[in-house]
C-alpha cells in the first residue's frame, strides 16, 4: 500500500510551492504563504452540510465555537494544568504498572489510555474508563463510516448511536459535576448544550490525535536508544512532576515534526489571500512543510536538539496556524512530555513490530508493537 503522503511528496517536489493540484484545488508548501493563508481569517475550515443532529451547535455554530475558545484560553494553558500535573503523572504509573513486562505492548492502544486519563483529569479533575471507551468507539466509527462514503448507509447509524451514546455520557457528566470547565462555560452564559458539546469536543481532539503523537514518540525512541538512555536519564535526575525537562521535550517536538498526526489541512478562501484567488481550496501539510530542507536540514533524520533552532514561520506547524490552529497545543505539548517522561522512569523500549503505513486524515503509527522490560532488570 503506498503511503499518501509520499504521493503528496513527490507533487510538492514537481511544484514551486504553490502547486495546484486540479482546477480550484491547490497544494501549499511554501512555508511564507502557508504562514500568511492560515493567518488569514478568510481562509476558513470547510463545512459539510449544516448537522440537525444532538450535536448540531445551532445555525451560528462557528461563531459560537469561537466565542467557546475564547472563553476556554485560562483552562487551556500550561499553568492551569500545572497542579493537575501530579495527579497526571501517578495514572502514568498505574497504567504502565499494568504492562506485561517483560512483554510486548500495542503502541497505540497504549498511548490511548495514558492520553486519555491525562484528558480526563485535566478537563474532568479525573480518569474516567466509561467515557474513555465512549470517545474511543465514536471515533472508531467515524473512521469506518469515512471509509465507506460511496455507500452512506453503512457505517451511519453506528456512528449516530456512539455520538449519542458520548453526548449522553458527558451531559450526564457535566450535570453530576458542574465545577470546572462546566462552571467556566456556564459563567460565560453558554447554555447546557454547548457545554456539552464543548466538552466532547475537546476529549474527542484530546483521544487519538495526541495518541498517535506518544506512539511515535515511543517508535521514534525505541528507534534510537542513545537519544531514549539521554531522555530517561533526564527524567530520573528532575523525578518532579513538571519538572523543566528540555531534553524529553526537544523529543516529543521532533517527533511531531517527522510524524504530525494532522497531516494534512483544507482551507476554503471567501476573499483573495496572495497568491490565491478567492474561491479557492488550498491544501496543507505539515508532514510536508516539516520536511524542507532550508528550515530543517537533513529534514528525515531524527534530531530533538533541534529544540534549540527557531524554524521560520510555516515551517513548523504541528498543531496548525492562525485563528483556526489547535487552542490546546501548550498543554498537549506539557501533556505529552510529562506522560513520556514517567514511561521512561519505569521501562525501556525496543521494536517488536515497526508500523505500516496509515491513511485518512490521521497519521498514526498502525501496527506498531514495543517489547517494553523494566529499567532495573
Amino acid at each position: 500500500m503506498r503511503d499518501p503522503r509520499e504521493e503528496l511528496l513527490a507533487a510538492a517536489r514537481a511544484g514551486d510551492g504553490v502547486t495546484e493540484l486540479r482546477p480550484g484545488l491547490w497544494l501549499v508548501t511554501d512555508p511564507p504563504s502557508t504562514a500568511r493563508l492560515l493567518a488569514s481569517p478568510d481562509a476558513v475550515t470547510g463545512r459539510s452540510a449544516p448537522r440537525r443532529d444532538l450535536t448540531s451547535w445551532g445555525p451560528d455554530g462557528t461563531a459560537t465555537w469561537m466565542a467557546v475558545r475564547r472563553a476556554l484560553r485560562p483552562v487551556l494553558t500550561a499553568p492551569h494544568l500545572e497542579p493537575l500535573l501530579p495527579a497526571i503523572a501517578e495514572q502514568a504509573r498505574r497504567t504502565t504498572a499494568a504492562w506485561p513486562v517483560p512483554g510486548v505492548v500495542d503502541g497505540v492502544r497504549a498511548a490511548v489510555r495514558l492520553v486519555s486519563d491525562a484528558t480526563l483529569a485535566h478537563l474532568l479533575g479525573a480518569p474516567s474508563a466509561t467515557l474513555s471507551a465512549l470517545v474511543d468507539e465514536e471515533l472508531s466509527a467515524a473512521g469506518r463510516t469515512r471509509a465507506v462514503l460511496g455507500r452512506p448507509v453503512l457505517g451511519r447509524r453506528s456512528l449516530d448511536r456512539a455520538r449519542r451514546a458520548t453526548y449522553d455520557a458527558v451531559r450526564h457528566r457535566v450535570r453530576a459535576d458542574p465545577e470546572g470547565l462546566p462552571a467556566l462555560l456556564a459563567a460565560h452564559g453558554f447554555e447546557e448544550h454547548h457545554i456539552t458539546l464543548t466538552v466532547r469536543t475537546l476529549l474527542l481532539s484530546g483521544h487519538h490525535v495526541p495518541a498517535s503523537a506518544l506512539a511515535w514518540t515511543f517508535h521514534r525512541l525505541a528507534l534510537h536508544p542513545d537519544a531514549q538512555d539521554q531522555a530517561r536519564a533526564e527524567a530520573l535526575a528532575h523525578p518532579e512532576p513538571g519538572a523543566d525537562l528540555p531534553f524529553c521535550r526537544g523529543v516529543v517536538r521532533e517527533t511531531l515534526r517527522l510524524h504530525p498526526p494532522v497531516w494534512q489541512l483544507r482551507r476554503q478562501l471567501h476573499a483573495p489571500v496572495a497568491p490565491l484567488p478567492a474561491g479557492a481550496t488550498a491544501v496543507f501539510s505539515p508532514y510536508l512543510n516539516h520536511r524542507d530542507a532550508a528550515a530543517h536540514p537533513d529534514p528525515d533524520a531524527f534530531r530533538p536538539e533541534r529544540r534549540h533552532l527557531r524554524p521560520a514561520p510555516g515551517s513548523y506547524l504541528p498543531f496548525a496556524l492562525g485563528p483556526r490552529s489547535c487552542p490546546a497545543s501548550r498543554t498537549a505539548l506539557v501533556q505529552l512530555t510529562v506522560l513520556l517522561a514517567e514511561v521512561l522512569k519505569t521501562h525501556r523500549l525496543s521494536r517488536h513490530r515497526d508500523p505500516g503505513p496509515s491513511r485518512g486524515v490521521l497519521y498514526a503509527p498502525d501496527g506498531l508493537a514495543l517489547r517494553v522490560v523494566p529499567v532495573n532488570a
